[in-house]
């Protein structure tokens, strides 16, 4: 009769060897894998943290435990779940999380449009306005806004807009991660609050250059609304964007500037305020 222990041994090793016989086995369907990403997709996963297989070695002193976490992670890569896209240079993208990331971009666009959608429709100030006598133009909210994003599709004071990216835009898994991350970060409220707080500041920053306390007081009284509008569908940023930028240089002066071109910089400011504020958002 065969003592338990002796018994338990074989055993142990019977089981080992089946497992080694399914790794290799599974290995075999792993590298076909491989071969018709390459070849089909373009996608190169031999090598890249996507590839399950190990160094034979490793695997040959692995035990019971370790070779079952082996053959678990080759049966998960050899689904027909586990699939592809092609990034940067082949780089193996997980379906899954491009269509994760995918999600997070189509929702931060649907959280734009919904920003601009009750104001889309207005035209903006026309040529020859003044802050007392406002002329409607011909351009609208969404027509300058789309013009810009042409030019720069990620401006950032037009309200930010994700570019709309296909996988070999994506330099690895790791970026579109972190891309993921970001989007997701994008939508919540925390977020938006620290975002609007920020543009708060540095429109105040810019202000401050021309020591107009009028100007300065008209938009501290700004709701949020109308200044998100003003903000993020006008030009205001941009008309005072060059005496502010000449001013932040190493040793400029606002005196250095032609007083005409300042009060115009000025005049364009008002003028938008004075527009803005018209509206009860």
């Amino acid at each position: 009769m065969r003592a338990p222990f002796a018994s338990h041994m074989v055993s142990r090793k019977n089981r080992l060897n089946e497992l080694r016989e399914q790794a290799a086995t599974l290995e075999s369907r792993a590298a076909r894998k491989i071969s018709r990403n390459k070849s089909t997709k373009g996608v190169i996963i031999d090598g890249t943290p996507s590839d399950p297989r190990r160094n034979p070695a490793k695997v040959g002193r692995y035990n019971t435990r370790q070779l079952e976490s082996y053959v678990k992670s080759l049966q998960t890569f050899n689904s027909r779940s586990t699939q592809f896209e092609a990034g940067v240079r082949g780089a193996p993208l997980p379906r899954q999380q491009w269509q994760k990331y995918k999600a997070g971009e189509n929702a931060v666009r649907a959280q734009a449009a919904k920003v601009m959608e009750p104001v889309q429709d207005v035209r903006l100030p026309g040529p020859g306005s003044t802050p007392k006598n406002i002329r409607e133009g011909d351009e609208t909210i969404a027509q300058r806004a789309a013009k810009i994003r042409g030019k720069h599709p990620t401006v950032t004071n037009q309200g930010y807009l994700p570019p709309e990216r296909q996988p070999k835009n994506i330099k690895d898994a790791d970026s579109l991660a972190k891309l993921t991350k970001a989007n997701a970060k994008r939508m919540t409220k925390t977020f938006q609050a620290k975002e609007h707080k920020r543009a708060r500041e540095e429109l105040k920053q810019m202000v401050a250059v021309f020591q107009d306390d009028v100007l300065t007081n008209n938009i501290a009284s700004l709701t949020k609304g109308q200044f998100d509008m003003l903000w993020n569908f006008t030009k205001f940023a941009d008309a005072l964007s060059l005496t502010y930028h000449h001013i932040q240089s190493k040793g400029k002066r606002k005196q250095d500037l032609p007083q005409e071109m300042i009060d115009n910089q000025v005049n364009q400011a008002k003028t938008l305020v004075e527009w803005v504020k018209k509206f009860k958002i």
